[in-house]
């Protein structure tokens, strides 16, 4: 991970080799279009809509075109969207071309694009399709989230919020630099992007399949939060439904999570969500639950984090889940 306040000088050498290919999307070239070249360049519709076969097909077609072999290179330049489907492109292409990261998003800077871990949507559910395939390098240059609309911010809140949650360090870092951080202080953001990408990394590099089971706790909030962004059909952004599936699991495990932990990061998500609250169908909730990947032996795998750094993972019959989450969500 190569880590900076403004890397354009670099992000814009990655870009001008010959034997690159770039995918982005609207919203980034709009913004950055200085940055590609046109012929080389494929740009995606934004929205989570695009992480569709029909996307990768594009990117293919695009590297055939362009008479890319096995030494191409694909860069992802744009938020989690844009490198999960970059990332799968690369995973097939060839049967596995190296790619680089370039995210712009919050999300993506301190979380989606670190770990390999690609992915595509299919017949209604959420990354569904995928593989492995981690980036050759990934830039983190902190100056992109100054551009970035409020909401897509908040978006990235989320997943700070989470990935703090899970180490006391972390937690520590973010309670201190809470208010720059709200504020968008660029100190604040490098501190912070910084300090959860490494987070992350380290955890990713001791489990990079999720086989040894310590991967699963960065799946905090998201077995409620993708349950309540599939039935509700993705109309906030994904970090938004990660805040609310955060603040739901811990009302689930409210009898064995630590009582401080448990009043800061309401605190926390509250001040995230500007103090709203949404209305999820708990039925369809429930059906797309049941489709998550982390589930064993027909039962809903759900990770409590007790305070940070404690962790277990529960698992839930579909009745006893229905139950808990009616009883959350009162």
């Amino acid at each position: 991970m190569i880590f900076g306040k403004n890397l354009t000088k670099e992000i814009q050498e990655v870009l001008q080799d010959k034997n690159t290919f770039a995918v982005t999307d609207e919203n980034v070239m709009r913004l950055y279009p200085e940055l590609f070249a046109a012929e080389r360049t494929h740009i995606l519709t934004a929205g989570e809509e695009q992480k569709r076969f029909d996307s990768v097909s594009d990117i293919c077609a695009l590297l055939i075109s362009g008479g890319a072999d096995r030494s191409a290179k694909l860069v992802a330049v744009g938020g989690g969207v844009v490198g999960d489907i970059t990332g799968f492109a690369a995973s097939c292409y060839m049967r596995g071309i190296e790619w680089v990261g370039i995210p712009t998003t919050l999300l993506a800077l301190c979380d989606s694009s670190i770990g390999g871990k690609t992915g595509l949507n299919f017949k209604g559910l959420k990354n569904i399709l995928g593989a492995f395939h981690s980036p050759k390098e990934v830039y983190l240059s902190s100056h992109f989230v100054q551009t970035l609309d409020e909401r897509e911010f908040i978006c990235g809140i989320g997943e700070v919020i989470k990935t703090a949650a899970l180490s006391e360090e972390l937690f520590d870092l973010l309670l201190k630099n809470e208010k720059a951080l709200f504020e968008k202080d660029e100190k604040a953001l490098e501190k912070l992007i910084k300090a959860c990408a490494k987070f992350k990394d380290a955890i990713v590099r001791q489990d990079p399949y999720e086989k040894k089971g310590l991967r699963k706790i960065l799946n905090y909030g998201h077995t409620a939060g993708h349950a309540f962004e599939t039935s509700d059909k993705h109309r906030l952004s994904h970090g938004e439904y990660i805040l609310h599936g955060m603040r739901i699991e811990n009302r689930l495990f409210d009898d064995i999570i630590d009582p401080t932990f448990f009043v800061q990061m309401d605190k926390l998500i509250n001040t995230a969500l500007n103090g709203t609250k949404t209305e999820f169908d708990i039925e369809a909730s429930i059906t797309a639950a049941m489709t998550d990947k982390k589930n064993q032996n027909d039962k809903i795998s759900v990770m409590a984090i007790i305070k940070p750094s404690e962790y277990q993972e529960h698992f839930f019959a579909p009745q006893e889940f229905r139950r808990k989450l009616h009883d959350a969500l009162k």
